[in-house]
Parts: C-alpha cells; structure tokens; sequence
C-alpha cells in the first residue's frame, strides 16, 4: 500500500468513526481521529487541515440531520437569546461547528507533532555512522 492510500485509508476511517462517534454521545471522539490523522495520515500541512476538516464535518453532519428531523431554529434562537444575542441564531450554530473544527485540528496537530517520535519514523532514518548530504566531517585537521 503506497503512503497516499495509506493517508487516504486513515482520513476515510476517521471520518467514518468520528460521525458515528457523535450519534453515541462521543463528542470527543473529533480530538482522537484528528490524532490519528496526525500520526498515521499525511505531513502536517495536510493532515492537520484534514483533521479540522473531519472535525467539522463530524459535528455539521449530526446537526444537518437534527435540523431536518426537528428543525433547530427555535433552539438556536433560544441558546442566541441566552448568549444576549437576539434573533442570531446562527451563531451558536457557527460555534458549534468551530468546536468540531478546533478538537479535530488541535488532535491532528498533537497527531503530527508525535508522529516524530513514532517507532516506524526512526527506523526509517539513516543510521548513525552514515554522512549524509548537509552534514559535515569532522574527521579532518586543519582548514
């Protein structure tokens, strides 16, 4: 399996798992596929915006549905009018979605920033005997 399926595989799979993860009462669950992502999914200049993006869509999905089943405009308006903001409902739903979005991130970010530390990235890097290109020898005397 070539490392673009292997970071495709990763990113479908917590996909999946997180919006299932929402319909249980796992709100968390973004954090950890975001982690995932980061850790096993592509760099960190992917992985960390596909990480957000799981997150999002991981709590947009469950809200779309809730509103097409029920309608969420009097509950949005309510939590508005709570927040001291009257008649912007959609505020609190732009805010949920920004918690959805900032848990997959921050684990995605968290994911990348361990992935250095990761039994199969150390095995992949050159032993330490080697001179590779931009280190130097400091076997030589003089200048």
């Amino acid at each position: 399996m070539s490392s673009l399926q292997k970071s495709v595989a990763v990113v479908l799979v917590a996909a999946v798992v997180s919006v299932a993860a929402m319909y249980v009462g796992a709100w968390w669950m973004s954090f950890l596929a975001g982690l995932a992502i980061g850790a096993f999914g592509p760099r960190a200049r992917f992985g960390i915006p596909l990480g957000a993006v799981v997150g999002l869509g991981a709590w947009t999905v469950p809200l779309l549905i809730a509103h097409a089943q029920y309608g969420l405009g009097p509950t949005a308006t309510a939590i508005a009018a709570i927040m001291g903001l009257s008649g912007a409902a959609d505020l609190p739903v732009a805010l949920t979605m920004l918690v959805g979005a900032l848990l997959g991130a921050s684990g995605a970010w968290l994911g990348s920033a361990a992935h250095a530390i990761l039994p199969s990235r150390r095995l992949s890097s050159p032993p330490r005997g080697e001179v590779g290109r931009g280190a130097q020898r400091h076997d030589r005397v003089g200048p």
